[in-house]
């Protein structure tokens, strides 16, 4: 079969969405492979390809991959990652010394579907332009190198985003399973239940009489979080370790005014650049709250203002805030927000350039292994 007769039959989202994905990867790899090389000295190729974006919670991913749950030592302190991304690491690694290529595999397709998705549903409501513009600003957004990364924010916006156009598309069952799966991959695969209730709810235009039984499939997402506690009980004992460990070994309690205040103090009284992190934090935070305003002001789709509410909510929850400006990048909703906003080119490409500039910086701080936003 000719090329350009395959070509044909390349859906159109693919090839809208290819190109972009592809040159922001290649830019985020590039970069980290060139910082790595520079700040490690020689190794192989492979190998600096598999370890540049393995850093911090990576490890701990690629732990519960190798072993499973081990709750004794400072492998308890691993029970509060979800199941679903180390599971996947683990089901794709055929020979354990190249796990780390297995997970940057899970990422990075994961990342691509998560792309495709955003288009697709984007084009719901807006044209193709929107669409467009919400894909690039995913890929380019400041930290959008953990999509490249061993993360599992790739994985966790696939189905996300996936669950939210099947719902949009009223096939209910895949919108519920995908919903339990996200659950399974992080805590903010919660609140798809009540995101997805309310545009069940907006599709019956809020009548009651109108509900059916297929209501029951946004409730799956729910199961999800259930088999996470029952994990916890089969590893720990108790449905509730993860949060018990997060409070005694990671320091951390529901507290978001803490965290709020920790921030605004460290980036005051702290010299640059051991701000950095907390201004970025504070940033992040700030931005992210713009968008759920911004959202319910120009009374963007409920179901999306409301989800990005409890993400944001979620992201700043803490008492001490940390990867706030990872978080925030759950919040899908805001790029087709930005799309329909930066209808003029001036605006477009100030969002673009900014967003790019912060993409670059913050990949080369990552691959260095000093901060993790």
């Amino acid at each position: 079969m000719k090329l350009p007769t395959l070509l044909q039959k390349v859906p159109y989202s693919l090839k809208v969405v290819l190109p972009i994905v592809i040159v922001t990867k290649i830019v985020v790899f590039s970069l980290g492979y060139a910082t790595t090389v520079l700040n490690a000295g020689s190794a192989s190729p492979l190998s600096i390809l598999m370890n540049q974006f393995s850093h911090w919670d990576s490890q701990h991913y690629i732990d519960i991959a190798t072993n499973g749950y081990v709750y004794q030592g400072y492998q308890q302190d691993f029970i509060v990652f979800f199941p679903l991304y180390p599971a996947l690491i683990r089901l794709t690694t055929f020979d354990f010394a190249y796990i780390n290529l297995s997970a940057l595999v899970v990422s990075n397709v994961s990342s691509i579907v998560a792309a495709v998705y955003l288009f697709k549903l984007a084009q719901f409501d807006f044209d193709d332009g929107v669409a467009k513009k919400a894909v690039l600003y995913l890929c380019v957004f400041p930290t959008a190198y953990f999509l490249s990364a061993i993360y599992s924010e790739g994985l966790f916006l696939a189905l996300t985003i996936a669950s939210f156009y099947y719902a949009r598309a009223g096939k209910w069952p895949v919108a519920g399973f995908l919903a339990m799966f996200a659950a399974l991959t992080r805590l903010g695969g919660l609140f798809l239940l009540p995101a997805l209730l309310i545009e069940y709810l907006y599709q019956k235009k809020w009548k009651l009489r109108s509900v059916d039984r297929r209501i029951l499939w946004v409730f799956l997402g729910l199961a999800g979080f259930v088999i996470f506690l029952f994990i916890n009980v089969q590893v720990a004992g108790n449905p509730f370790a993860f949060m018990e460990i997060e409070r005694v070994n990671w320091n951390q309690t529901i507290n978001p005014v803490a965290g709020f205040q920790s921030s605004l103090q460290w980036s005051f009284s702290a010299p640059f650049p051991e701000n950095t992190y907390t201004i970025a934090e504070l940033a992040f935070a700030a931005a992210g709250l713009s968008a759920v305003a911004v959202g319910f002001w120009l009374r963007f789709r409920l179901s999306y203002t409301v989800y990005m509410l409890l993400a944001w909510m979620l992201s700043v929850s803490m008492s001490q805030w940390m990867s706030v400006p990872r978080y925030v990048l759950a919040m899908f909703p805001m790029f087709i927000l930005l799309g329909v906003l930066t209808q003029k080119k001036t605006a477009h490409w100030a969002v673009t350039l900014s967003f790019s500039a912060l993409l670059c910086f913050f990949t080369v701080l990552f691959a260095l292994n000093q901060f993790v936003f």
